[in-house]
């Protein structure tokens, strides 16, 4: 649902259909970021803000505790849903990673 909702926001600001597209798979690739393959009972909380041609998902593993992410994950998500978005950051701590995306040209 989180996906829908930050596509629509991204869609109805204009963001282009081919950044639209790359935005909802950067978002698919960073759910499966946070959950872990072997401890797949956790539950995962996001939240987006849309706002002046630019949209940030914030999402966060909760319920359980969060073991480390392996770096060959991160590594495998930085090259490639990494550089679908203008920025991201994750929290390997909290298991709670944010991204970035503003549409090209619209402001």
């Amino acid at each position: 649902m989180a996906e829908l909702a930050a596509v629509h926001a991204a869609t109805h600001q204009g963001f282009p259909s081919e950044e639209v597209a790359e935005l909802s798979q950067a978002i698919k690739e960073a759910l499966l970021l946070l959950l872990d393959p072997e401890l797949p009972d956790g539950s995962i909380s996001v939240d987006f803000q849309s706002k002046a041609g630019i949209v940030t998902i914030e999402a966060q593993l909760n319920g359980r505790e969060c073991k480390p992410i392996p770096h060959s994950r991160i590594d495998q998500f930085e090259t490639t849903a990494g550089k679908l978005v203008d920025s991201w950051k994750l929290d390997p701590d909290e298991c709670r990673l944010w991204l970035q995306k503003s549409a090209k040209g619209v402001r």
